[in-house]
């Protein structure tokens, strides 16, 4: 019995000793893996940088365009917007437009030759 207890530890202490010192372990040990994380929706360039325009630093004597989208009751709004500019700028232009929510090409090069600067108004 003592025999049998004797080759059982004997065959533990040889199976733990080839455990610790196996090939698989030195290879695991000495290799090392390096993972590249994709974004799956490919690299996107940010679109450029303007500079903003600079502000208008008087509106005594310059041509102020009011812009509004035609949203119910906004005329309202900038009829009193309109009048509180004529009062403190009385030497101000005021020209009034009119269209959709995007002002489109057409509008905006009319509004830059017409206007020195606008407001740009929606409802809701």
């Amino acid at each position: 019995m003592k025999r049998q207890l004797i080759w059982i530890l004997i065959l533990i202490a040889a199976v733990s000793l080839l455990i610790m010192y196996s090939p698989i372990n030195k290879v695991s040990a000495e290799v090392s893996v390096t993972l590249e994380v994709l974004n799956p929706r490919g690299e996107i360039e940010p679109p450029p940088t303007l500079a903003p325009t600079p502000r208008v630093m008087d509106l005594a004597g310059k041509k102020i365009g009011l812009y509004w989208n035609g949203k119910e009751d906004g005329d309202l709004f900038w009829d009193v917007v309109e009048g509180l500019l004529k009062k403190k700028f009385p030497t101000a232009t005021i020209l009034r437009y009119r269209g959709p929510f995007d002002l489109g090409d057409k509008i905006a090069a009319t509004m830059a030759k017409e206007c020195d600067t606008f407001l740009y108004g929606v409802g809701d």
